[in-house]
């Protein structure tokens, strides 16, 4: 890109683009192009740090070797495919009554800066398509100093294989890889990942609490597909050519209510992400008994997880487990005052099981010697 490319283009021909892949659903899906663009601005100001951007352009104006990217839309306007944090700064700094947000900031910063250094115009380099813009900002958004999230990523790249001619699909996961400077596995995970994604999102979330585009963390989400037992239960094969074409709608939500709903404790059954391995573990087909007491029975997942160890194993951690627990209440013994009645009959009832599992090992251990 040379600077002989770059032309100033009004800010009143300068729209948002509809497809940028860093919004929200919900919000590129609005149809009304006032609307919208009031929204984007609301989203840049809470979440792009616009309003500093805005200071620092209204001190030392435009900088011109920072031209924006568009490409012509059929309204004559030009779609700001690369640019649309300083295509918000420049038109609050135009008309600072389009914030509907931060608005006593941004009167602040309108009362300090030069109004002479407020550009009307954008340097801008106009590309005959969106699609030619977009293998540019995919090396500078996913492997460059100014990286996107891990769902930007992956919707970008879900566009960027559009424009691709038609191949198998690892041949263009390792085709996208060279474009972005990345690796093929990388890019087919996201790909999986996000397509995985578009599901939950067609299903609103599965109507989980709280749940929605900006809170869904999908990074753990992708990282989750890419275990062999996660990705077998919710019916995800990466070799496919669709590795999502025979996904269970059903295991999916599962998948998703375990990594993302939170009880009233604030916890989740997955709890922290290191915990994937514990679920892939129990979603193994050999364990059938620990993924029907995680999922039907509702036990912890660490619970969960003993039942695909051999039995011995099992056993024996358990007994570990529980002499932990009564040494530790034996050591906070002297701090209770009033213990309780209920307190009583659960310390008989623990007498009187580990009396019975006593008797059980004792009758094997006598049984064993007599072989």
């Amino acid at each position: 890109m040379n600077s002989d490319q770059i032309v100033y283009i009004s800010i009143d021909k300068l729209v948002f683009d509809p497809d940028n892949p860093r919004l929200p659903q919900t919000l590129r899906r609005k149809k009304d192009t006032h609307e919208y663009e009031k929204e984007v601005m609301e989203w840049m100001l809470r979440n792009e740090n616009v309003a500093e951007l805005m200071g620092s352009i209204g001190e030392q104006g435009y900088f011109a070797a920072e031209p924006i990217l568009v490409a012509k839309n059929e309204k004559d306007q030009y779609e700001v495919i690369e640019g649309n944090r300083r295509l918000t700064a420049v038109k609050l700094l135009n008309d600072p009554t389009l914030a509907t947000k931060k608005r006593k900031l941004i009167e602040e910063i309108i009362l300090e800066i030069d109004s002479d250094k407020i550009p009307e115009k954008i340097p801008s380099i106009v590309f005959p398509s969106r699609d030619k813009v977009l293998s540019y900002i995919g090396y500078k958004h996913i492997t460059g100093v100014e990286a996107w999230d891990s769902l930007a990523k992956a919707k970008y790249l879900k566009q960027l294989l559009h424009t691709l001619p038609k191949d198998e699909f690892y041949r263009q996961c390792k085709t996208l890889a060279k474009i972005i400077g990345s690796k093929a596995n990388y890019v087919r995970l996201l790909l999986v990942g996000v397509e995985a994604y578009y599901f939950v999102e067609e299903k609103n979330f599965f109507d989980i609490k709280d749940l929605n585009e900006e809170s869904f963390e999908f990074g753990v989400f992708y990282t989750a597909l890419q275990r062999s037992n996660i990705a077998n239960y919710v019916g995800i094969n990466f070799d496919s050519q669709t590795p999502t074409e025979h996904i269970d709608k059903d295991a999916l939500k599962d998948l998703v209510e375990w990594i993302f709903e939170k009880n009233s404790e604030n916890a989740t059954r997955l709890g922290e992400s290191r915990n994937l391995s514990k679920l892939n573990k129990i979603l193994d087909n050999k364990f059938p008994k620990a993924l029907a007491a995680f999922k039907d029975e509702k036990r912890p997942l660490d619970e969960a997880v003993r039942l695909t160890d051999h039995p011995l194993e099992i056993f024996q951690n358990s007994l570990n487990d529980s002499m932990s627990a009564l040494e530790i209440a034996r050591n906070y013994l002297h701090q209770v005052e009033s213990p309780t009645e209920a307190q009583a009959d659960s310390l008989k009832e623990i007498h009187q099981l580990a009396r019975t599992l006593f008797q059980a090992v004792n009758s094997k251990i006598m049984d064993a010697d007599l072989d």
